[in-house]
């Protein structure tokens, strides 16, 4: 797959994206100065990036500064939610509309039991969100004790954070979240979580009509079967998932694996696939370029799955399915 990366851009950073209309695709990233960009493409034409300014949240006396990464999550048409963590963990939230941005509020920070009054906890990493129906939107994060944490957007309004619990253990106390998470909806009834396990394996944990289940490896059917351990398993993965929606049956979920590569795995309303690899940026004369594996983004629009990937040489590339794996044109 030497031809499967087009090089997008240089100098940017923490890639967000969303599907923001049939056609068309927002991308969030980090400027060389810490500003927010805005780029849009519509159907296979680019606009420049724009900056939107140094991310700042509105709190109260003073404006709180705002931790990279950002997440993106489509609720309408040229309608983009942007959720993110401030340095001591409370959680913004923006929204980009048509384009135009009026930066990020602050939103709280989870609480949790005191002797006399409950104690602003934080959360420890950045969110991420997903979009089950319009105008609404689930957003995740990790607390403060390593457990995964919830709250839901109705439009208006943010629900009270849920805690949902850790990476189940054999006997006794969860075991904590530990890196990046990522969600993605599949359809209007099932959501799924995606986290790296403590040997660097990839787990999922399926919300399915209002039920929770717990953290489970994802396996293909010939990873689970106990008489063909002579199937390989890309380990460990050695960054954070990134996953997005593509239907009621569908999901896709990426990260790199331990040649720097990066690795796909897709979810068909049944079963999971086994780990393809996508293999990796080239430079002009052939050579192999690795991926970071820190900026990872992806997105499903009209028939059409994007992933968007920063390499060792500091570019940002993008490649593109639309049931075969295509390296966009160059921008």
């Amino acid at each position: 797959m030497s031809d499967l990366w087009s090089a997008l851009a240089g100098d940017v950073s923490c890639p967000a994206v969303a599907a923001s209309g049939e056609r068309r695709l927002a991308l969030i990233a980090r400027g060389p100065r810490g500003e927010l960009l805005h780029r849009q493409r519509d159907a296979e034409a680019w606009t420049d990036f724009r900056s939107l300014g140094v991310p700042v949240a509105r709190g109260g006396a003073s404006d709180l500064p705002v931790d990279w990464r950002i997440a993106a999550c489509a609720t309408a048409e040229d309608e983009i939610q942007l959720v993110a963590r401030s340095p001591e963990g409370e959680l913004l939230h923006g929204t980009v509309r048509s384009g135009a941005f009026r930066g990020f509020e602050c939103i709280g920070t989870p609480e949790g039991p005191g002797v006399e009054v409950a104690v602003p906890m934080g959360l420890a990493g950045a969110p991420t969100a997903c979009s089950r129906e319009p105008g609404q939107m689930d957003v995740f994060a990790v607390g403060p004790a390593g457990e995964l944490l919830h709250t839901s957007w109705s439009g208006s309004a943010f629900s009270e954070l849920e805690s949902l619990g850790g990476l189940a253990a054999p006997r006794g106390a969860d075991l904590p979240i530990c890196g990046a998470i990522s969600a993605a909806a599949c359809g209007s009834s099932a959501m799924a979580v995606f986290a790296r396990g403590t040997a660097g394996e990839l787990l999922v944990k399926w919300w399915n009509a209002g039920v929770w289940a717990p953290f489970v490896p994802v396996r293909s059917p010939e990873e689970a079967d106990p008489a063909l351990r002579f199937v390989e398993v890309p380990l460990p993965l050695t960054s954070a998932p990134v996953a997005c929606g593509g239907g009621r049956t569908r999901l896709d979920v990426f990260a790199r694996g331990p040649a720097g590569d990066l690795l796909r795995r897709i979810w068909n309303g049944t079963a999971w696939t086994r780990a393809e690899s996508l293999g990796m940026p080239r430079s002009t004369a052939g050579k192999p370029i690795p991926l970071t594996g820190f900026s990872l983004a992806c997105a499903w629009g009209r028939w059409r799955l994007d992933v968007f990937a920063t390499a060792a040489d500091g570019k940002l590339y993008n490649a593109s399915s639309n049931g075969s794996w295509s390296a966009p044109a160059s921008t």
